[in-house]
């Protein structure tokens, strides 16, 4: 009983710092908070190794962990679900404590093999483990439970560690390893640094290996942050990405998105840009259902060669009793020369998963059920760059976005509507996770949101100008395209996958070592 009691702290200090881990993915800049909570974290589970139960408590103070990081980083789905969804709130509570439950189940069993695989002798239950390998171990398994995260039931890869490195010096080797490789360097430097520093303050000779090995991931980035592998072109694309600001709890009603629309088509600048870019969802209805009227501006709007892209639904090119999410570009005829149909859909927001239907009926969730868009879609030309789009969630999946790159893909334009989370976090969350990509894939991003954040990326993943959230506003710019193959944009998540296993093989040998 008195060891459960002084275990129960352990709980409480892993479930705080989980509360910081999150604090770190939510701020630019604040990447020194990832490393100092993933570091203080490995030295806690480092302190329960002299008990009988070193793997399940690891696991439990994994788990802990794990719910302080999920809960604080997507909160903001409580209001998604009670404020716009109609979901009573003692309900909405339940389903984001289980969903985040769910989600601490991968640092959980992450802590877990570590710790089994970092005992000098598993077979004995009062065996330590090795801090070096419980260091290499921690940063494997983690970096294997994010990579899973992303790909299970079709993925949740956000509040991935790396993503707060997008500012720090680990960020550097996003072009080389994706985000998944920076969470791994980090995760490694922290664990070495701070497990050294636990060993020491246990009267045991401070190593000086494990601190070099820190910073000399920390300098491999540096050096990665100064290689190019891309060329940038000659040739600028005047782009306007227009803010709409429409309330979502107003966005499905038919006066209000007739004045949106209206509101959009007055946006338009006659003459002064190549291409403008309107949020998803900015119409609610498919392209032919535009009133005439506003059709009318739009076109009148459109000189010779501009384009406007409007997010909306589209009929399925493939079942026509369907809609899919899309980006439809407009030309100065008044048609549509190119679409974009969203591939990557959310559960319960864009389909709904198999047994799940009475959840979903239980909010009041239009457009809530999508067709799916192929995987390969033709890009727009535009001056003799091609412009890959994204919707959304789906500038979450780098890999998928690589495949875009791959097939010629000279600039990416995010369209997004996170509305349905007020003026939450989740806003410059997103943007992080964007200004990422830009960095792995060495393409500028645009990003053409109704409330926030409305921003141009360059290819080296900084802002060049954004507009303040939850205002209507547009943000008028000139951007080059760029060209080149990062070895993320080629390999993917593949390099990540490696390293995670090599991480694996490396605490498994240290720990057998006598």
């Amino acid at each position: 009983m008195r060891a459960e009691r002084g275990f129960t702290p352990a709980l409480l200090a892993a479930l705080a710092l989980g509360l910081i881990h999150a604090l770190s993915l939510s701020v630019a800049g604040a990447w020194w908070l990832q490393w100092l909570a993933f570091g203080l974290f490995a030295a806690l589970i480092a302190s329960q190794g002299d008990t009988h139960w070193f793997t399940r408590r690891s696991a439990a103070i994994g788990f802990s962990f794990g719910l302080g990081w999920f809960v604080a980083g997507v909160c903001w789905l409580f209001i998604s679900m009670h404020r716009y969804g109609g979901m009573p709130a003692p309900l909405a509570g339940l389903a984001l404590l289980l969903f985040c439950a769910y989600l601490s189940i991968f640092p959980a069993g992450a802590s877990a093999l570590a710790a089994w695989l970092s005992r000098a002798r598993r077979t004995h239950p009062d065996a330590r483990p090795r801090a070096t390998a419980l260091a290499c171990a921690l940063a494997g398994t983690f970096t294997l439970a994010e990579l899973l995260r992303g790909a299970l039931f079709t993925g949740f890869p956000w509040l991935a560690p790396g993503y707060a490195h997008t500012d720090g010096p680990f960020g550097g080797l996003a072009p080389l390893v994706g985000v998944f490789g920076v969470g791994a360097a980090a995760c490694l430097s922290a664990a070495l640094t701070a497990l050294a520093v636990h060993e020491g303050l246990r009267r045991r000779p401070l190593r000086a290996a494990p601190f070099i090995t820190a910073i000399a991931l920390a300098g491999a980035g540096w050096l990665a942050d100064r290689s190019h592998f891309e060329t940038v072109a000659t040739t600028p694309l005047h782009v306007d990405l227009i803010q709409g600001n429409v309330a979502q709890d107003m966005k499905f009603d038919p006066a209000r998105a007739r004045a949106a629309m209206n509101a959009y088509a007055d946006a338009l600048q006659p003459g002064r840009a190549h291409l403008t870019v309107l949020p998803e969802t900015a119409w609610t209805v498919p392209w032919h259902l535009t009133p005439p009227d506003v059709a009318a501006r739009i076109r009148g709007a459109l000189a010779t060669g501009s384009r406007v892209a409007i997010g909306m639904p589209l009929i399925a090119q493939e079942n026509a009793q369907r809609l899919t999410n899309s980006v439809a570009v407009i030309g100065p005829e008044g048609t549509i020369v190119s679409r974009y149909d969203k591939t990557h859909l959310v559960p319960f927001g864009e389909f709904i998963p198999w047994g799940f239907r009475w959840f979903v009926a239980m909010m009041n969730i239009p457009l809530g059920d999508f067709g799916r868009g192929l995987e390969s879609q033709p890009m727009l030309d535009m001056a003799g760059h091609l412009i890959a789009f994204n919707i959304c969630y789906e500038d979450l999946f780098g890999d998928e976005l690589a495949r875009q790159v791959r097939a010629g893909a000279n600039l990416l334009i995010n369209v997004s509507n996170i509305a349905w989370f007020g003026d939450s976090h989740a806003q410059e969350q997103h943007l992080q996770i964007a200004r990422m990509r830009s960095r792995e894939l060495a393409r500028p991003m645009l990003r053409a949101t109704n409330t926030g954040v409305t921003a141009a990326i360059d290819h080296r993943g900084v802002v060049l100008d954004r507009l303040p959230g939850q205002q209507v506003g547009a943000l008028r710019l000139s951007i080059t395209p760029t060209r080149g193959i990062t070895p993320f944009a080629r390999w993917a998540n593949l390099p990540a996958w490696l390293t995670a296993f090599a991480l694996l093989a490396s605490a498994a040998l240290v720990a057998r070592r006598r």
